[in-house]
């Protein structure tokens, strides 16, 4: 009968199956990359381009020229004539189907390099390590991110467009319907779907898994161990390249006039539906972060507090030296429970803040005539 490996084979079984793992965006942007170089997938996605492989910079670019080169061919077979406008939207959204397949590849890869780096090394319970490999390998499957962007996508590319046409019309008509460059904003607009899908088990669900993880933390101030230090740096990054992703797509939405005073109530939907995933995921990792230094803290604490209770628990005063190490233990015990119960602080708290004005600042300075207008 075989013994169950140790920890630290359960540590190096993860870091191997970890390597081997790609998000369907990845699959998508690496794919192109294939095909540049005649070559087939790389192993590791986290150290193909050291290997040689094409940059996701370059696949994106790629992948962006092919969409709309197949929408402008499409038209061309219609005998479809886009207008200046129209070749400016269509280039945009297709664009941003591929900067957001490259915000996930970079956030994906953030995520994984931090869980198979150091921090692994600091899970201490097999269970947690053998529960964390199950839990990534049931969210890195195909299926459903495929399925989600192909029900998704199509309609949130029908809504752009509609916003579009609605904005480019002449008096009480819309502009006319191109099916080329209609195909080529729902194909950019699956890829933001696929991404999309993400959004739900790595960004909302993952932080939960957390407080039931046992980590080896620094007990006389848990806030400052490494795990925490690294896990918020691990969300925090996560926030900034999607608002930066964010900020564009507002840019973009009020610049080719997608988001207008006629589409006032999509707009406001759309606005709320991109922003508000990022405001809960950060506070949801934050909040359950902060579990993971308040269990640290109260295990720490009640360890300290059986000590105090067995020293002063006598029927008969301690002495001068049972006396002396009860106040050490008790100033340990207070200055233990003192530390913060979250990584976050005054500057991190403003940081966060900022970040999510950003979008609405950079929409409001795209569309300031409008916004005037609608206020007069």
């Amino acid at each position: 009968m075989k013994t169950d490996p140790t920890l630290v084979e359960h540590r190096e079984q993860l870091r191997k199956q970890i390597e081997t793992y790609r998000a369907l965006p990845e699959f998508v942007l690496d794919g192109i990359g294939a095909l540049i170089s005649r070559s087939k997938l790389p192993r590791n996605a986290s150290t193909q381009e050291m290997e040689g492989f094409p940059s996701y910079w370059i696949n994106g670019i790629v992948l962006t020229v092919a969409t709309f080169l197949l929408g402008l061919g499409i038209s061309a077979l219609l005998k479809e004539s886009w207008t200046t406008a129209e070749v400016g939207f269509t280039l945009w959204a297709t664009s941003m189907g591929a900067l957001a397949l490259i915000a996930n590849k970079v956030n994906i890869r953030a995520f994984l390099n931090t869980f198979q780096g150091p921090l692994l090394d600091r899970i201490e319970r097999t269970a947690d390590i053998r529960d964390l490999g199950n839990w990534l390998s049931r969210n890195f499957r195909l299926k459903w991110p495929l399925l989600f962007g192909f029900l998704a996508g199509p309609i949130l590319g029908a809504l752009l467009y509609i916003g579009w046409r609605l904005s480019h019309g002449t008096g009480n008509t819309t502009a006319p319907l191109h099916f080329g460059s209609l195909i080529a904003v729902m194909l950019s607009s699956i890829e933001a779907m696929w991404v999309g899908y993400y959004l739900y088990p790595f960004y909302l669900m993952f932080p939960p898994q957390l407080h039931r993880y046992h980590f080896d933390l620094y007990t006389p101030d848990p806030s400052s161990s490494e795990v925490v230090g690294r896990l918020s740096r691990l969300l925090s990054y996560i926030l900034y390249v999607t608002m930066g992703f964010i900020i564009l797509l507002m840019i973009g939405l009020g610049f080719f006039n997608v988001l207008s005073v006629k589409t006032l109530v999509p707009g406001f939907i759309l606005s709320l539906l991109v922003v508000s995933p990022m405001v809960i995921m950060y506070a949801a990792g934050q909040y359950h972060l902060s579990d993971v230094i308040t269990r640290a803290k109260w295990k720490m604490l009640n360890e300290l507090q059986t000590k105090i209770e067995k020293l002063s628990g006598g029927d008969e005063i301690p002495d001068k030296d049972g006396l002396d190490r009860l106040s050490k233990l008790m100033d340990y015990h207070d200055r233990i429970k003192a530390t913060p119960n979250s990584a976050l602080n005054f500057r991190s708290s403003l940081n966060f803040l900022n970040s999510l004005l950003l979008p609405i600042l950079a929409f409001i300075l795209a569309n300031l005539d409008k916004v005037m207008d609608l206020i007069r």
